[in-house]
Formats: structure tokens, sequence, C-alpha cells
């Protein structure tokens, strides 16, 4: 029986709407809250009858100081009461870090967004201190009367504060726009983002949510309109676009987003070439793309890395949306942002790291994955497994059946934790200075098999379960991996039809392909070993050692 019981798209019990005064957030929240059943509380409302005064009496009298202490404490309760709710925040009742990182701990942060100029009417017959007030603590403006044109100032105040606030504010599960959009489909994709129960990966003003989605294509589409782009450029491949370009294209286009472009690749690693990259970036210059568009990419890992390599370059850089449809693209290549194309032998050697905007996973689409692809993909979970979390392990371990067979609650449960894994992993180390190199697990080797065989004798999942072995049997030899884990992980890859007999392999030839691993430097390597599971360990190895020991590996 699986350990963990909550079902894969199970509502967080604490909702909390995020964003600048005038986004919505109380007229969004009650309609979201009825429609879930649960209780409202506009935070502003509370604080006031703690208070016994109104959020301009206090501001006027007390200071802003003031209010953002009695602000933090009443989110403090709500937090800890954990009782499930929907609740309207002040617009900077987040902007305290540690307090910002517990919400999003124990809670669904939505930031719902909205252009300056919209914010401003929003506010314009009520009274705003922070806007009002000519500084902090002063007594604010009176309000002007319907209809008064608004202070001149308010706009370029509205701005100074979103960019004041911005870090604060990117740090959210999800985003949803409000400009022109009725409260009631606000509030559905508000609802549809917590039933999402988006994973973080926390970056700052880059940080984005990976959801893994019941309605991944309508999903896909609310956090293109939260990016209020100005066109979507759609890349995607020949055999994704015949399944699901069809669905993907109708809720861009229910969004109002048809996409100004569909820019349509060659399947498979042997055509992630630079030619790829110029084909879709002259499609896109042609249709008029501009600093504001969003490519999204919608496909598998090869799509991925060619369309984020394609955003991280197209006019020195826009924004991405990331919509896998294979295992191994929503397990690893769709978080984290590496993003490029092979070079000749070379894997991944031209690229870029280039966060997404969002990552939309719709499993439903592995339902037309071909078995052999789908088995590839499980080698990057046990990969992570491995690394990262020990019971993602054990998961797969007592369920391979149920794996193999696709089972949405078990494979949704693999995909959580793979993608908690490498989110959490990324946050930490972004640009792989230190342990995300552990995610290189069975790579090193792995990518040279896959050269070797010019990327088509065997799948990227394939090769990195035998350079998973390899360099679980090198941790052997060195003194760090207990023979008993070696022969766990490798039985394992074994029942779940992948490759594991290294002794079949060229490795001899492979070994010429060492000297252009990314992970190199200078006559050596970093190579990614397991302590335990769950815990890996970076060795410095020269070329020539680790060569000797892949060789002694595979007799």
């Amino acid at each position: 029986m699986m350990e963990e019981k909550r079902p894969m798209h199970e509502d967080p019990s604490i909702l909390l709407l995020t964003g600048f005064m005038g986004a919505g957030k109380s007229t969004v929240g009650p309609i979201v809250a009825a429609r879930a059943g649960l209780p409202f509380v506009d935070l502003d409302d509370e604080i006031a009858r703690a208070a016994g005064a109104s959020v301009a009496e206090i501001f006027a009298g007390r200071g802003e100081a003031a209010f953002r202490e009695l602000e933090r404490a009443a989110l403090r309760r709500l937090l800890d009461d954990a009782a499930p709710c929907v609740v309207a925040l002040g617009g900077g009742a987040l902007l305290d870090p540690a307090l910002r990182r517990d919400a999003l701990a124990r809670a669904c942060v939505v930031h719902l967004t909205a252009s300056p100029r919209a914010l401003v009417e929003r506010s314009r017959s009520a009274p705003r201190p922070l806007l009002d007030g000519d500084e902090e603590g002063s007594a604010p403006r009176a309000a002007p009367l319907p209809g008064a044109p608004a202070p001149p100032d308010r706009e370029a105040r509205v701005r100074a504060l979103l960019d004041a606030r911005a870090d604060a504010y990117a740090e959210a599960h999800a985003r949803v726009a409000t400009d022109g959009v009725p409260p009631e489909e606000v509030a559905d994709r508000v609802l549809r983002a917590r039933r999402d129960r988006p994973i973080l990966v926390p970056l700052g003003s880059r940080t984005y949510g990976v959801r893994i989605a019941a309605e991944p294509f309508a999903s896909v589409a609310d956090a293109a309109r939260a990016l209020s782009p100005s066109a979507v450029f759609v890349v995607t491949d020949a055999t994704v676009r015949r399944l699901w370009g069809a669905p993907m294209g109708e809720a861009l286009a229910a969004a109002g987003l048809p996409p100004a472009a569909v820019v349509t690749l060659e399947p498979g690693e042997e055509h992630k070439r630079l030619q790829a990259v110029e084909a879709a970036l002259a499609a896109m210059i042609e249709a008029g793309a501009d600093r504001d568009a969003v490519v999204i990419a919608h496909g598998g890992g090869v799509v991925s890395d060619i369309a984020g390599f394609v955003a991280a370059t197209l006019l020195r850089g826009v924004r991405w949306i990331v919509a896998p449809t294979t295992l191994l693209a929503m397990v690893d290549a769709s978080v984290g942002g590496k993003t490029g194309v092979d070079l000749g032998p070379a894997k991944n050697a031209v690229g870029a790291f280039h966060q997404p905007s969002a990552v939309i996973l719709g499993a439903a689409q592995l339902a037309t994955e071909e078995a052999r692809a789908f088995r590839g993909g499980l080698a990057e979970a046990v990969k992570s497994g491995c690394v990262g979390d020990a019971g993602l392990l054990d998961l797969i371990e007592r369920e391979p059946a149920r794996v193999l067979a696709r089972d949405p609650e078990v494979v949704g449960a693999v995909i959580r934790r793979s993608v908690a894994v490498k989110a959490a992993i990324v946050g930490r180390d972004e640009r792989e200075g230190g342990e995300r190199a552990w995610l290189n697990f069975g790579h090193t080797l792995g990518h040279a098999l896959e050269a070797e065989g010019q990327y088509r004798r065997l799948t990227h999942g394939e090769a990195v379960s035998l350079g998973m072995v390899a360099m679980l049997r090198v941790g052997r030899a060195l003194g760090v991996t207990a023979p008993d884990l070696v022969a766990r992980v490798t039985g394992l890859l074994d029942r779940l039809g992948l490759p594991t007999r290294i002794e079949d392999q060229p490795v001899g030839a492979a070994l010429r392909l060492l000297s252009l691993d990314k992970k190199r430097r200078g006559a050596s390597v970093r190579a990614v070993l397991l302590r335990e599971a769950g815990q890996a360990v970076v060795k410095e190895l020269s070329l020539d050692q680790l060569a000797a020991l892949l060789v002694a590996a595979a007799i």
C-alpha cells in the first residue's frame, strides 16, 4: 500500500490572496470562499476589529510600523490556527521575509495582479493611506469625490510601491491576472491554482510554481494571461502537436491569447541542434515578437531544452512557460531553468540558465507516451530518490507494477516527490555551484553513452540508468557506497525494465567523450556518488582516475 494517502489534487487548507491594494482580493475572496465552502477572512477587517480602529485611523494615529506589527500578528494567528479558510491579505502583509516563508510553507499563496492604471482606477473612491499620505505615518489626504480625477501622483506612487514589493509579490505559488476579467472568472482561476497544489521553486524575484494540473491546458492559459504578454508563441514537436495541439490552442484562444506562431520541431534528441533554435527564432521574429512576448514549451525534454534556450536568446531574453508532456520532462527537464542544445557529441554544450515563469504538468498526457520513453522517465525519478528522497525510492520499490501501469495516484505521487526534490535543490543552488551537482548522478557516463550511440541507440533515461549503475559501482570501489545499496538500486532499475548491464555497453568508446562533460574542470571532473539512499556526495576525480574506475565497473 502507498504511504501517502492524500489524493493527488487535494486542496491545501488555507488559501491566501495577496497582491497590491485594488487587485481584487476583497472582491474575489468571498466568491472563492463560497465556491470552496470555506469561511472568508479579510485581514484588514480582523486587524481593525482587534485594534478597535479602522486601518486609516491606525495609519494616521500610530504609523505604518505599528500597523505592520498588528498585521503580522493577525496573520500568524490564522496560520497557527490552521483552520481552512480563504484570506484576503493587505498589500503589504507578506513583505516580511520570515512571515512570507512561513505562509508559503503552510498555505497556498495566489498573487492577484493588475496594471498600475487599473489599480489606480479601482482605488479612486477609497481612502488609501499609503497612496494618499505624504510620508509614512502622516495623515492621509481626504478621499476624492466620486467621479473626480485621481491625484496626479497616485499612479507614480503605485508604480514605485510595485517596484519595491516586486520580489515579495513574486514569491507566490501562482499568479492570476484580474485586468478586464470578471470576478467570477478570476475566482475560477484561483480555485484551479489551489486544486493544482503548486510546488514552489524559491528564487526571489524569479520564483515560480510547478502546478500538477487536473486541467493542464486551462492552467497554462491562466499562467500565460497572468504575465500580460504582447504575444504568445508555442514551441512543440510534430507528435505532441498531433496528439495535444488542438486543446492547447483552444485554451489559449479562449483566454484571448491565440498563438502568434506555433513552431513545430522534429521529435528526438538527434534534432536538438542549433538549427532548430535558429528556425524557431526566425519564426518568432517574423511574427513580430517583442520583449513582452511569452514562449510556451509544449512537449518533452527536447522541446523544453530548445524552447527555453529560444526564450533565453530571443531579443536577449523573454519569459517562458513549460508544459511538459513526458514523464522525463515532468520529473526533471521542466524544472530548474537549464536550457540548451547539443553540439556534435557534446551533450547540452550550448545553452543558458533561464528560469521559466511557470511550469504546468499535465499528467493525463502521459497516457499517450510510448512505454520505452515512460520507463526512461522513471530513471530520473529513481535518481531523484537516490540523491534527495529515500522515501521516494521506497514508494517506487513498493509499487513497481502500479508505476509501470501508470496508475494515476502512484504516478502522481512519484511526480510530486521528484519535483519537490529538484525544486528544493534548485532553490538552494540555482547555478550548480554546489549541491545541484547531485542531480547529475549517473549523467557523466550516461551522457557519454548517449552521445556514443548518436542519440539513437539509447534514450536519455536508459543512458542515465546505466550511468547510475556505473557510479554505484565506482562508489563501492571507493568505499563510499555500501554493496547492499548498489544491489538495491540496480535491482529496482531492472524491475522497472531499464538497462543495468553496463558490461554490455561500449564503455571504452564512450570514455573518449568524458572530456566533453560540462562538469569537467581542467583535467578533473566532479563525480556524484551515493553515500546512502537519499544522500549524495560529490568527489573530485581526475579524468584518468574516473576512466579507470568506470572500466573496472564495466567488467
